[in-house]
């Protein structure tokens, strides 16, 4: 039996220009979605956009317009990634909740056998409460193979040529590692609301590494999976920038969880 799959994505309908082109993201990255995922016979899918009160009413139209599994959730508040995440969730319907952000996008033809999604709900099995993909910059560069936390809080690969599998073939294996990324992330339904979902003290930033944390404390394994390729124009869809308070409350949350990682070398 196919597993239903609700995605969420937190969206004010930002434009932007990418690979030459002016492209509404969330439009195109549900688009993306439903194109790559919907004949999955693994999943099932419904996609929930959390829409911000600045996203424009044409915009909302198009994505109602794209599929009927699209929904729009209206999100009336300052931005908080956080808040926005726990609201889809609380209307989802799924199994599993495939958190994405709205600048993303599937590289066609990604994966062999099973579609991206398959390969996310296979490496979700007994015992995984997360599980995450390779991401790519707009260049085709590595952005993300996972988390590592030593102290900073880094991508794994980051900057390395996109299909390089690291050193031992790391790069290009399915395996356990300390967290992954929200901008892409595959969690049991179960596992969401067990942990509490996202805590609203981090609106924009390492909100996902406290959900790691959160799932490893609670006895499940964070996984990353290799054959989930997608693009990701990070940054593009909102201003990035790091608050003291938020390295703040992290540290103080994780801090002692956060000086070794034992499933990822210091050097890929």
């Amino acid at each position: 039996m196919s597993a239903l799959v609700s995605v969420v994505v937190p969206s004010i309908g930002s434009s932007g220009v990418v690979f030459g082109r002016e492209r509404t993201f969330v439009v195109e990255a549900v688009r993306s979605v439903l194109a790559t995922a919907g004949g999955d016979a693994a999943a099932e899918l419904e996609v929930l956009v959390v829409a911000g009160r600045e996203m424009p009413p044409a915009t909302a139209a198009e994505l109602r317009a794209l599929d009927q599994r699209v929904r729009l959730v209206d999100y009336d508040a300052p931005f908080n990634f956080s808040a926005t995440i726990d609201l889809g969730a609380a209307h989802a319907r799924g199994s599993h909740l495939l958190l994405l952000n709205d600048d993303t996008e599937v590289v066609a033809g990604a994966g062999a056998g099973p579609g991206w999604l398959g390969r996310m709900l296979d490496a979700c099995g007994r015992g995984v409460g997360a599980v995450g993909a390779r991401l790519l910059f707009e260049d085709g560069t590595l952005q993300h193979a996972g988390h590592t936390y030593r102290t900073s809080l880094d991508h794994v690969g980051f900057g390395l040529p996109g299909d390089s599998a690291g050193r031992g073939g790391i790069l290009a294996r399915r395996r356990e590692v300390a967290g992954v990324t929200a901008a892409c992330m595959l969690t049991p339904s179960a596992v969401f609301d067990a942990v509490g979902g996202f805590t609203t003290l981090l609106p924009a930033n390492y909100n996902d590494v406290d959900y790691c944390m959160k799932v490893r404390a609670g006895g499940w394994s964070v996984v990353y999976e290799p054959d989930a390729v997608l693009f990701h124009f990070e940054s593009r869809s909102r201003v990035a920038g790091i608050r003291p308070e938020e390295v703040e409350l992290i540290q103080r949350r994780w801090l002692t969880h956060l000086v070794d990682d034992p499933f990822t070398p210091v050097a890929v």
